[in-house]
């Protein structure tokens, strides 16, 4: 059986929250994780319209969307401004990253626009992970796809600014930046596949500033004790507490969303 839940919290070093998370379960289990950007104003609702564009773009099944990852995220992003728009805020506000994590049959299919981690635990209890990053800090959002001017002047910087490192890998990859970020994971060989923001990169001791490798905080998160009802909620908080205790803190907003197979 498959068990999934979500879990978005405020860092320490922000006044405003701009993650979001949501998940659902029509026409298959599915989670999403939106992180705004923390230079583009109001960008936390705009993470919060891009999380409930792609909850109903997946629910309605429309024109089979989802099986095509350039399409869904251009009528992601359309619609989604066409909701700004009547908000009467700039396109800007989209400036956030979407992950989406979906069940298709036995295994679970990773979409990426922009930046995050996907977290991996094995049926051995091997845990890994993939850090999606931008040189600069920079990440490709699905916003930049609705002008073409932002498209140029994007590109203009660095065409491989793309970085994803594969705690599984021997070296990290450095791809163009309009790759398409897909990935298959095989729930015979993985227990535990989670998104998260890159909010888990962020963790620092605030005594001495230094940070805290994701493989560490990332085998804490997947500790879970049970995987009943807001398991991840409980995880989540459960770490952090335990983090702030050696001094450790979230300095960016922190969101988790999982799956876990109990077969």
């Amino acid at each position: 059986m498959l068990h999934y839940d979500s879990f978005f919290t405020i860092g320490k070093t922000h006044t405003i929250c701009e993650d979001y998370a949501i998940q659902g379960d029509t026409p298959y289990p599915f989670l999403i994780v939106c992180d705004g950007c923390s230079s583009s104003a109001h960008s936390d609702v705009g993470a919060r319209v891009l999380s409930l564009v792609a909850k109903a773009l997946i629910e309605t099944q429309l024109d089979n969307l989802i099986d095509n990852y350039q399409l869904f995220g251009q009528r992601l992003i359309h619609n989604a401004a066409a909701i700004v728009h009547k908000l009467a805020m700039p396109l800007s506000v989209l400036d956030a990253t979407t992950l989406i994590a979906l069940q298709l049959a036995q295994k679970i299919r990773v979409y990426v626009y922009g930046d995050g981690v996907i977290l991996l635990k094995d049926r051995q209890g091997n845990v890994n992970y993939i850090e999606i990053e931008f040189t600069h800090n920079a990440p490709y959002y699905l916003s930049y796809w609705l002008t073409p001017t932002r498209q140029q002047e994007y590109a203009s910087h660095d065409s491989h600014p793309l970085i994803i490192n594969d705690s599984r890998a021997p070296q990290k990859a450095i791809v163009p930046y309009n790759k398409q970020l897909i990935f298959d994971f095989s729930l015979t060989d993985y227990q535990t596949v989670a998104i998260a923001s890159d909010g888990i990169g962020q963790c620092y001791n605030f005594a001495d500033g230094i940070r805290i490798s994701v493989a560490d905080i990332a085998e804490q998160l997947l500790a879970f004790k049970q995987i009943e009802g807001d398991f991840v909620k409980r995880r989540v908080k459960r770490a952090l507490e335990q983090l702030a205790k050696q001094g450790v803190y979230a300095a960016d907003d922190l969101t988790l969303a999982a799956f876990v197979d109990a077969t």
